[in-house]
């Protein structure tokens, strides 16, 4: 494979010594991370998945399933274990960031250091079905509704409405049709769970459900804002992952690779 086609470096770091890959939230592309990157300390580098089907990969066909794009997106993230490696997915991302941790520990792949979910649904949740099935307007009243909609002020535009919807409703299938099963398969990293307090789809409590896929240890920290406070106030939750999973400060640090798009 390769991973240049799944993966964007949005901060570069000669010598990192912890790498940050982070999963975008449904209709969302790896470029809502960008602004993240002024924020990590030195030997951090961070990285976003890029998902088909949208920014540069526009003209590609969508995935089938999510377990296929947790398939590609553990292939490419497999290339950067080489030094620690913390995943941190939100919303979508955080059910897609577990399926890759899953994969990547059962591969035994390099340096997976610890994974931090964000908003997302854990084991037993899942979106209303039939969501990706309404019209446009109302699935775009719908996700409003729920507080899970990005870009609202897009969507009262045509023209960036008839790019951006066609990303959300087949987000909204995958997540819909993703098996989820009872109980849930548990990863051995110390996994982090980030929750809004007033977001109105996955409350403190329901993120506290991911303790279940804990193995290595679980910690819930809650946080003042809605479903995307981790966009309106990211230093806030970069402070709490780089607290849990610090950088670390001996021992060799990797040179960057040049396999993913600048």
């Amino acid at each position: 494979m390769n991973p240049g086609r799944w993966l964007r470096r949005l901060r570069r770091d000669d010598r990192p010594a912890l790498r940050l890959l982070c999963f975008p939230h449904a209709g969302a592309g790896a470029g809502v991370f960008q602004p993240w990157g002024r924020l990590c300390p030195d030997r951090t580098e961070l990285w976003a998945v890029r998902y088909p089907g949208r920014e540069d990969r526009l003209a590609e066909p969508f995935a089938t399933d999510l377990a296929e794009l947790a398939d590609h997106a553990a292939g490419a993230a497999a290339t950067l274990t080489d030094v620690p490696l913390v995943l941190f997915g939100h919303s979508m991302g955080a059910v897609l960031a577990y399926e890759v941790a899953l994969r990547l520990e059962a591969a035994g792949a390099g340096q997976l250091h610890g994974l931090v979910l964000s908003a997302g649904d854990g084991p037993g949740g899942g979106p209303p079905a039939g969501l990706h099935l309404l019209s446009d307007d109302d699935l775009v009243g719908r996700t409003a509704r729920m507080g899970v909609q990005p870009y609202a002020e897009a969507y009262r535009d045509p023209e960036l409405r008839e790019i951006l919807l066609p990303v959300l409703r087949d987000d909204c299938r995958l997540l819909e049709s993703h098996p989820r099963p009872v109980p849930p398969a548990r990863v051995h990293v110390p996994v982090l769970a980030c929750a809004g307090l007033d977001d109105p789809a996955c409350p403190p409590a329901a993120m506290a459900s991911w303790e279940a896929v804990a193995a290595g240890g679980f910690r819930l920290r809650e946080f003042p804002g809605s479903h995307f406070h981790p966009f309106d106030r990211p230093d806030r939750v970069l402070a709490a992952v780089l607290s849990t999973f610090p950088v670390p400060r001996r021992g060799p640090a990797a040179p960057a690779p040049d396999r993913a798009t600048p």
